[in-house]
């Protein structure tokens, strides 16, 4: 009897769901009589009958067939949560906004975060800090490398002009599938039955919580599971300009165009092309990398531009779509994690902390419409600030 507390909870959920289902289907039946009791008392007269009358009886015709359709479709999704011993990733290969079967893949990767973030804590470091060659000594600079309000009215001179070929739009956040959200809820039992019969390699995680977006940044998946379509565009974009020649306003305003204005495309398009794989060793020999500028305040260019750079987008994407508090938090302990995983890096801090505040402005921008407000002579826009360190060699 010791696995019976694992199948309790679904069954449960399972009986309430067809208690509910059930009544319903029975108050519309005990409607449609009572029409079709009144259509039949009717005068011999009538020869005509509203069409709205008959509604209820399509709705009853209609109900087998959605019912097999969510029958069908909650198969599936048990289906592909149990497809593979081993959990593997999922590509998507172009926008969808919700997608179960990647939702589906994305529950079983995340119950090999726990195990995983335990062995590098006790056993060593992350990959993407291992290199195949000794790094050079560098100081690593301890003033802020961004001015955040300068890059804020840079985007907003940006959206002023495109329009009005191209109209900014907040747009719409990938979220979890209507399966996703009720499998969620009593999941872990689910999973957990499956590991104990063998058919799960990975103990599931308690801690798949959280929206759908909020997870695939904090592991670096939205490459795999939140996919815009335009990545492939950005990268040849990119790949067009000079080394080093790549400042932030410019990977903003080739995705801005790509996305027809919409901001939240427009970021994760930009967090994408750079974290497609974050996590592999040597990530900063990638070509792209080669593309863009140092924005960081080191004493040599050799710290960790690669992170800089997408730690900026994906936390600004983030303070865009949520409060004010919760996005600085989440900076704040993304900071926290890093020193524990990686060390002090105040430049990282740095990136990480501005980067909330960036999408809080963006944020602000788009409820307010100020970018339809040009510049004035006082707001500034050249954000890259000066590095005190090098100026000092």
């Amino acid at each position: 009897m010791w696995f019976f507390p694992i199948f309790v909870p679904s069954f449960i959920f399972e009986t309430m769901r067809k208690s509910a289902l059930l009544v319903w289907f029975m108050a519309i039946l005990s409607i449609g009589f009572g029409q079709s009791r009144q259509i039949a008392s009717l005068p011999k007269h009538i020869d005509l009958i509203n069409p709205s009358e008959l509604n209820l009886v399509w709705e009853c015709s209609e109900f087998a067939t959605l019912e097999k359709k969510f029958q069908q479709q909650r198969y599936d999704f048990y289906a592909w949560i149990e497809h593979h011993y081993e959990a593997r990733h999922y590509q998507q290969d172009s926008l969808m906004l919700i997608d179960p079967k990647g939702d589906a893949f994305l529950i079983r990767k995340l119950d090999t975060i726990p195990i995983k973030l335990l062995n590098i804590l006790f056993n060593g470091a992350l990959p993407q800090t291992i290199e195949d060659e000794p790094i050079e000594i560098f100081e690593i600079g301890g003033t802020v490398p961004i001015d955040i309000d300068r890059l804020a009215n840079k985007c907003r001179e940006i959206m002023l002009q495109h329009y009005p070929n191209l109209v900014p739009s907040p747009g719409e956040e990938h979220d979890w599938s209507p399966d996703a959200k009720g499998y969620l809820l009593f999941g872990f039992w689910h999973r957990l039955g499956c590991h104990v019969i063998g058919k799960q390699q990975d103990f599931p995680s308690p801690f798949v919580i959280g929206s759908k977006l909020f997870l695939c940044l904090a592991c670096g998946w939205t490459a795999r599971y939140c996919i815009t379509g335009q990545e492939k565009a950005l990268t040849k974009r990119i790949m067009a300009y000079p080394d080093g020649g790549v400042l932030p306003h410019d990977l903003f305003e080739e995705s801005y165009i790509l996305n027809k204005g919409n901001i939240y495309l427009t970021l994760l398009t930009c967090e994408n092309v750079l974290a497609g794989d974050p996590h592999r060793k040597g990530r900063r020999n990638d070509p792209l990398q080669k593309k863009l500028a140092y924005i960081r305040h080191d004493s040599k260019e050799i710290g960790d531009n690669y992170g800089a750079w997408y730690h900026l987008f994906g936390i600004a994407l983030y303070g865009m779509l949520r409060t004010n508090l919760t996005s600085r938090s989440v900076a704040e302990f993304e900071n926290l994690g890093s020193f524990f995983y990686e060390g002090a890096d105040k430049q990282e801090t740095y990136i990480n902390r501005y980067g909330a505040l960036l999408g809080i402005k963006l944020k602000k921008i788009m409820k307010h419409e100020t970018w339809k407000v040009p510049l004035q002579p006082t707001d500034r826009t050249d954000y890259m600030l000066h590095n005190a360190l090098k100026a000092h060699q």
